[in-house]
């Protein structure tokens, strides 16, 4: 268990990075809740956030040959926890992230940053449906390398396509997902706090109709 669950959460509501109330997901669904990385768009709150990956890394000793970071959110993680590894670590991580559209002139290709090569550590923010990570493990193999672990600040444990997004990737590429929270650390949470008691039947419906195991 990563022991900085609670740190990491109450940092997310502090910051507005998660927030209660009636959202609109991409999806069309209704949710009592939203989470949004995007919003550590300053070097203080970036550098908490890169902070809270780096030390799952350390903690849970992830063995990797560089760290990767889909366009976009993930171009800032990569690089920021890539950074916050060495500052508060000494762990020297070589980082890559992808472009959108593949460049054909100058420095050219899919990528920027180091050599993709080896075995890679997906770093991205949510894991929803999980076609995002399942696009980059997909890409990276494309390129030879390989990928065996992903890390998500958050995963919100809806149904992919069958199961849990995250239980298919597992089984559809064998990698180990790795969260700092998830949506029940969240849940616990808000119910052993009295401030948020409104919220709680809210997200015991969201969670019997979409959570998924």
């Amino acid at each position: 268990m990563f022991n900085k669950k609670q740190d990491f959460i109450e940092f997310t509501i502090q910051q507005n990075i998660l927030r209660f109330g009636n959202f609109t997901l991409k999806s069309g669904r209704d949710s009592p809740y939203f989470f949004n990385t995007g919003l550590c768009n300053n070097g203080l709150l970036l550098s908490k956030l890169a902070d809270f990956y780096s030390d799952y890394i350390k903690q849970k000793s992830l063995k990797y040959d560089f760290i990767f970071g889909p366009a976009y959110k993930g171009i800032t993680l990569c690089s920021s926890i890539s950074h916050s590894l060495y500052i508060n670590h000494s762990i020297n991580s070589p980082y890559v992230f992808n472009r959108k559209e593949r460049k054909n002139h100058g420095d050219t290709g899919n990528f920027v940053g180091c050599e993709v090569k080896g075995n890679a550590l997906v770093v991205d923010d949510v894991v929803s449906s999980g076609s995002s990570i399942d696009d980059s493990i997909r890409l990276l193999k494309k390129s030879n390398a390989s990928c065996k672990d992903v890390l998500v600040a958050f995963n919100r444990m809806e149904v992919g396509k069958v199961k849990a997004a995250s239980i298919e990737l597992q089984n559809n590429h064998g990698v180990n997902m790795h969260h700092l929270i998830n949506l029940d650390d969240v849940y616990e949470y808000i119910k052993s706090h009295t401030k948020y008691n409104k919220h709680v039947q809210d997200m015991e419906e969201y969670i019997n109709k979409y959570k998924s195991i």
